[in-house]
């Protein structure tokens, strides 16, 4: 007999309706999980996680994205607990993804690079890797190599802001401050259409200081 399990799960959205999620299987828990993470609603989703583990302990996608929402929520040594299981399960791009977004910030660049490295090996469409790479070589000063992973990313994303501010970085590294303060402006351009004023008012910040150092 199939093991049955219903998740009620109240799910915030515009029509503020809530939602009764019939779960058959781990797999199935795990792919709820992840589409409450694209809602924003961490906490539930790490439920769905929890739920999909307990049903199958090798399910190593709810281990990757269960780290994925531990991220959002701030929780960074569950982090990379769940990532470090998921990849001993099974090596996977998101796990490799998200622990090298929870290397970089924790300084730990050469970690960051070689865990975005095998995820894009993985999967080289993985956009979020080539610039969470791009930032980890601007730690280490490998400007040239953030140059080139920053534009991958932008080719397979032109509207995400944050490839252009750290193709700036490597650029300011470079000290070529006219490219930079055009990819700063790009990027407060993109950050103001998505409501990130924090982010917007600090790429204009660096762009004046480029248009200053433009001899």
């Amino acid at each position: 007999m199939k093991r049955f399990l219903i998740l009620f799960t109240a799910l915030i959205l515009s029509s503020a309706q809530v939602f009764a999620v019939e779960c058959k299987s781990a797999t199935e828990c795990s792919l709820i999980g992840q589409k409450l993470i694209k809602q924003k609603e961490y906490k539930n989703a790490i439920e769905c996680f929890n739920t999909a583990i307990s049903m199958d302990e090798e399910e190593y996608f709810a281990y990757a994205f269960r780290a994925k929402a531990y991220f959002y929520l701030k929780d960074y040594e569950k982090v990379k607990t769940n990532a470090d299981k998921s990849i001993e399960i099974h090596p996977n791009s998101v796990a490799y993804g998200i622990r090298g977004s929870y290397n970089l910030l924790k300084g730990n660049y050469r970690n960051a690079i070689d865990d975005t490295t095998s995820a894009l090996e993985l999967n080289s469409k993985y956009m979020k890797c080539y610039e969470v790479r791009a930032r980890a070589k601007v730690g280490i000063e490998d400007y040239i190599g953030a140059l080139k992973d920053a534009g991958q990313a932008i080719k397979l994303n032109d509207k995400y802001a944050k490839s252009y501010e750290v193709r700036a970085m490597a650029q300011m590294g470079l000290k070529d401050y006219i490219s930079a303060k055009d990819d700063f402006e790009k990027a407060a351009e993109l950050f103001k259409e998505n409501g990130d004023k924090k982010n917007y008012k600090n790429s204009k910040k660096l762009a004046k200081v480029c248009q200053e150092r433009i001899k």
